[in-house]
């Protein structure tokens, strides 16, 4: 909140002679973003199942397209594979663990 209103200040000339008129600023409860794990993975495949065969065995599904398998390409080049477990590294070299529906449950 203060680097907001510093930043809004900065952007503000104000003549001392003139009355400086309030900014007003509301404060929503609700979360700006949401990711439902309710609903359960489809085929009781996991999210990242494609992304974890090609990591791991460089394999495509049978029915993938070309464009399929260019776009499987892009996206596996942002997930390492630790033994078993799946991770996908963020631009500041962080790790986020991949994790089913279920899993997310118990970690929440």
């Amino acid at each position: 909140m203060a680097d907001a209103l510093a930043t809004l200040a900065s952007m503000v000339k104000v003549n001392k002679q003139e009355d400086v008129k309030p900014i007003q600023m509301s404060i929503y409860e609700s979360l700006t973003y949401c990711y439902n794990i309710e609903e359960e993975e489809i085929d009781d495949r996991l999210w990242y199942h494609d992304i974890l065969r090609y990591v791991k065995n460089r394999e495509y599904l049978e029915q993938a397209t070309e464009n399929d398998k260019r776009t499987l390409r892009r996206l596996a080049n942002e997930y390492i594979l630790d033994r078993e477990i799946l991770y996908k590294r963020i631009k500041d070299q962080v790790f986020l663990r991949c994790v089913d529906a279920i899993e997310a449950k118990k970690i929440l």
